[in-house]
């Protein structure tokens, strides 16, 4: 069973038989939808393995695949609409999207704004360059340190608290350097004007493994949490749908071939290390 997220009274479930007994699905998205054959997602696409351009400027990663394949489902075709992260939620409010199909974390604050249904599971980490000497164990360590964060996530609201902490303790605080992209932190890591980059840990580790021995993991990944897709809340019938969509990958094996492509198994909601 897959649940939705919400803040109204009303709470969705999808309840699908699981077993030999299961049929063949069908899932209705909105008539306005369905009229123009077209769903249009919000997302940065700047978060491999997750989402990103390959050198032919396609999306590509996991949650490209997941978008196209619910939409798919769905009969409908998909358009992407790229932006920086901060400008993700307004834009779906201001209908510039039909749902965000983002690394998008569930999270009290934005469940009062939107509608949300888990799809993956996400923590944070922390990266240095290769052979640093500094003793980092995590976010407490990174006291008088300049640390690259990508503007609006979640490892920004982190390291702000654990400034909070830091400053109660009498230390110095996180040198926060504020960029609007993944990339771009890694760029600063690589060209030595950060210590440090704050992350998700898939994020991580594609660069990680992307940069050979230059970069390097720093402690071990924390602040485990669910990721959703975002709908406005008046969009209940697809909200319904996608989930019902995503519901049937989980069934028949899609959603684990998804993360098994792009190397992401510990993310996921079914069994392995995503319980």
């Amino acid at each position: 069973m897959l649940k939705f997220v919400r803040t109204t009274p009303v709470v969705v479930a999808i309840a699908l038989l699981v077993g030999s007994a299961v049929a063949q699905v069908s899932f209705s998205p909105p008539q306005s939808l369905a009229d123009k054959g077209v769903i249009t997602y919000c997302a940065t696409i700047d978060n491999p393995p997750r989402a990103f351009f390959d050198e032919a400027g396609a999306p590509q990663g996991f949650e490209i695949d997941l978008g196209v394949e619910i939409a798919d489902r769905l009969g409908l075709e998909v358009q992407w609409e790229q932006m920086a992260f901060d400008g993700i939620i307004p834009s779906l409010l201001a209908a510039r999207c039909d749902a965000i199909v983002q690394e998008l974390f569930i999270r009290e604050s934005r469940l009062e704004t939107i509608d949300m249904i888990p799809f993956a599971f996400s923590a944070q980490s922390l990266v240095v360059q290769a052979g640093s000497d500094l003793a980092i164990s995590g976010p407490e360590d990174l006291s008088g340190l300049k640390v690259a964060v990508p503007n609006g996530t979640t490892i920004f609201n982190i390291l702000t608290e654990t400034n909070e902490a830091l400053a109660a303790d009498g230390k110095d605080p996180i040198d926060l350097v504020i960029l609007e992209t993944t990339t771009d932190t890694f760029h600063q890591l690589g060209a030595g004007q950060v210590d440090a980059v704050g992350t998700t840990n898939t994020a991580a580790a594609y660069y990680v493994g992307l940069s050979g021995d230059t970069f390097a993991f720093a402690g071990d990944t924390f602040g485990k949490i669910l990721d959703g897709i975002g709908f406005a809340k008046e969009s209940s019938v697809l909200q319904v749908a996608m989930g019902a969509a995503l519901s049937s990958m989980m069934l028949d094996g899609t959603y684990d071939e998804l993360l098994a492509k792009w190397n992401l198994q510990g993310a996921g909601l079914l069994g392995g290390s995503g319980n």
